[in-house]
């Protein structure tokens, strides 16, 4: 008996401890690191909850910018950082992508090294041709590349950015070879798509809405699970008859490992509670993101360890790697 009660003294002076840091949490500032330069979808998303997300807490939330290598310089940053909930990271699918892309960089686990907070909002992918291209579906699109293999080219926004794995996962799913053309950001990527200097490339309706309502560009497929309410017109992937495409953009909140429990749930709860309103909705929205309804971390949990497979294998089988 005296054994049992000794036993639980030490858990029961955790459990109150916990309780502790989760009322005294925050007693500062805190950061959000955005692995992006200032202006992107990624920043102006971290910008969208901060100030709702600073009310719910009671204290600041300052945005920090630290560019470089794709999101790996600002990931490892974070990784280093005190797991007192005063850092925090904004994620979006780099953060799946770059440790298999830079295998020999990349000093971190992405499930290990961080605890997932909330996740933020989703968007999908179209494939976009020249008005002036012949194929009108990713069929048609098939049939020409495998009747030119090699000779059909397919943009993105960089080496390693989503919308070149989104290009080697299509040539993968459909068997043709296209010829990767990448540039430094998907706004000129979509410019040339628009002048003809390339036939196709994969990116979001945000960086392509300008071109495509000017009817200079046409979507002829989406990633996302069902059709999208804006382009009630482009079929999904699934509907095409190519599987394995449906891929979602996503962008979530996560902390360094080892941070309290009381100070997740904290955390999390603040988060679902900001992304229920009007407000930070219509400046996702405007951006081109959705907000689903499952904000969890568990929900950001998933995706993570979902893209974390599949571009691990895109970039083996496509043997794929950015020194």
């Amino acid at each position: 008996m005296r054994r049992s009660i000794l036993s639980f003294v030490p858990a029961l002076a955790l459990a109150f401890a916990s309780l502790g840091v989760a009322a005294q949490y925050p007693a500062q500032p805190i950061k959000i690191v955005v692995p992006y330069s200032a202006g992107g979808s990624s920043d102006v998303l971290a910008r969208a909850v901060s100030e709702e997300l600073g009310k719910a807490l009671g204290q600041a939330v300052i945005i920090e910018n630290r560019p470089g290598a794709g999101s790996l310089l600002a990931t490892q940053f974070v990784a280093g950082e005190s797991a007192n909930g005063y850092t925090l990271l904004l994620v979006d699918v780099p953060f799946t992508i770059v440790p298999a892309l830079y295998r020999d960089r990349a000093k971190y686990n992405i499930e290990k090294d961080f605890a997932p907070i909330s996740l933020m909002g989703v968007a999908p992918t179209y494939l976009f041709v020249n008005e002036a291209f012949s194929a009108r579906s990713p069929a048609d699109l098939v049939k020409t590349a495998k009747a030119k293999p090699s000779r059909i080219s397919i943009g993105s926004g960089g080496n390693g950015s989503l919308t070149h794995l989104m290009a080697e996962l299509f040539m993968i799913n459909t068997g043709v070879k296209m010829v990767h053309v990448p540039y430094k950001g998907a706004s000129a990527a979509v410019n040339d798509l628009a002048a003809g200097q390339i036939e196709t490339s994969f990116t979001t309706m945000a960086s392509a809405s300008g071109l495509y309502r000017a009817g200079r560009l046409r979507a002829i497929a989406v990633t996302s699970p069902q059709r999208q309410k804006a382009t009630p017109d482009v079929p999904t992937f699934q509907e095409s008859g190519i599987p394995n495409m449906t891929v979602q953009s996503w962008w979530g909140l996560v902390a360094p490992a080892g941070v309290s429990q009381a100070v997740q749930t904290r955390l999390s709860d603040a988060m679902r509670e900001v992304m229920k309103l009007e407000s930070v909705r219509v400046r996702m929205e405007a951006a081109g993101v959705e907000v689903p309804a499952d904000t969890s971390a568990d929900a950001l949990r998933k995706f993570i360890r979902e893209d974390a497979v599949r571009w691990r294998d895109v970039v083996q089988r496509a043997q794929l790697k950015v020194e």
